[in-house]
């Protein structure tokens, strides 16, 4: 985070209809922007001490640079100095290191580099949240956020039993987080296992139906005909695995329906794809309508806590278990990462991130993302004098072009 000068600079902010026209006829501007975001690219760097993954000097370094199509990757550093003398010298637009561990991290092939073996990364980007483009940016960090912590305690801590010191959470520096898995146990996982893991969490595959058993409570004969009564159990909260996910979700999900008026829970639910008014009308009432008042008011949620699932209608039902498994499962960016092999500026593969073992990623401390200091401008197309770090990250994100000295 630069953190410097507050000193206001001429910065000429782009119309976006215009810009590439801009950026094509304003080549002293360009100039003037590229040595105004180096030198506190630099600043920044020869006063960094750098985060560093663990065990460092296996991995591959990959780097960007002001110059379109320059890239320089199948670097491996063997001490914290010689990595900061790097960053500091060549000034790099972005950092990159790899998930996997090397043998020889300089070899200049794949082949002869030597694998032996990789982290565990997950990557979840606002972008693929439900609603995402109706979000602003602090509602989509918050969401985003709340999914981290559900990925990190209930999947990878609770299903896994991955501690909290071989995790690592760190901003993706764009609308997401990454979590960094470097427990030695995923170190050998081949791209199979990895997607096995992700299939899991995203809950691909998943029979809901047969987390709920069917139990006899009731057996009668009559004429050498014998009847047995039925009735569907449902999994207990503190059941592990999926069985306890889904009743846990069913009971989050009456519980901020209880929050609700009957208007305000139906809008909720029929903003899930394919749920019909009448349905949520339906499930609304099936849950929160008294049943008996004496001794005391039994409503239809009151009996779903006690781990009655046939209090609901099979309508019902089935359309609070479709919900909650909606809910439930963690979306992970599979785009994530990205692949430095032919880039010209920046891009990225179709091969998820979480199951590539030679995956590139950002590298924690290094700059890809600024804020603001908690401060909100409302900057005009055109010259504007701004504070030196909103500076830097309008034009570093390139909103804007630095006025060059007369």
């Amino acid at each position: 985070m630069l953190t410097g000068s507050s000193a206001y600079l001429p910065l000429t902010l782009k119309a976006m209809a215009s810009m590439a026209n801009l950026m094509a006829a304003a080549d002293p501007a360009k100039e003037a922007t590229t040595h105004f975001l180096r030198d506190q690219f630099h600043r920044y760097y020869n006063a960094l001490k750098p985060t560093l993954p663990d065990r460092f000097g296996r991995r591959e370094f990959g780097f960007m640079f002001w110059t379109p199509g320059i890239v320089q990757r199948h670097l491996g550093f063997a001490k914290e100095e010689e990595l900061k003398a790097f960053l500091s010298s060549r000034v790099p637009t972005h950092a990159y290191y790899s998930s996997a561990y090397y043998d020889n991290p300089n070899a200049p092939t794949m082949e002869e580099k030597g694998w032996l073996g990789a982290d565990l990364i997950f990557d979840l980007d606002a972008d693929h949240l439900p609603n995402a483009a109706k979000m602003s940016y602090p509602e989509m960090l918050e969401a985003i956020r709340l999914k981290i912590i559900h990925l990190y305690d209930d999947f990878l801590r609770s299903d896994f039993g991955f501690e909290e010191k071989a995790m690592r959470l760190v901003f993706s520096g764009g609308r997401g987080y990454h979590i960094h898995v470097f427990d030695e146990r995923v170190w050998p996982l081949g791209s199979h296992e990895r997607r096995e893991i992700v299939d899991y969490i995203t809950g691909k595959g998943l029979a809901v139906d047969s987390l709920f058993r069917e139990s006899a409570f009731d057996k009668k004969e009559f004429q050498g005909h014998t009847r047995v009564k039925t009735m569907i159990v449902a999994p207990t909260k503190e059941d592990p695995g999926w069985r306890g996910k889904i009743m846990r979700g069913i009971n989050s999900l009456a519980a901020k329906l209880e929050t609700l008026t009957s208007d305000e829970a139906i809008k909720f639910l029929t903003s899930f794809e394919g749920v019909k008014e009448g349905d949520a009308a339906n499930l609304y009432e099936n849950l929160f309508k008294p049943r008996q008042t004496k001794p005391r008011v039994i409503r239809g949620v009151d009996r779903l806590r006690e781990g009655q699932i046939e209090a609901l209608s099979d309508r019902n039902r089935d359309l609070i278990i479709r919900l909650v498994k909606e809910l439930q499962p963690v979306r992970i960016d599979e785009r994530g990462g990205v692949s430095l092999d032919g880039i010209v500026q920046r891009g990225e593969t179709d091969e998820p991130v979480t199951s590539d073992i030679k995956r590139l990623i950002r590298m924690p401390s290094s700059l890809h993302g600024l804020e603001i200091r908690g401060e909100v401008f409302n900057l005009a197309p055109g010259v504007n004098d701004v504070p030196q770090y909103l500076a830097i990250f309008l034009a570093a994100r390139g909103l804007a072009t630095v006025m060059p000295e007369a």
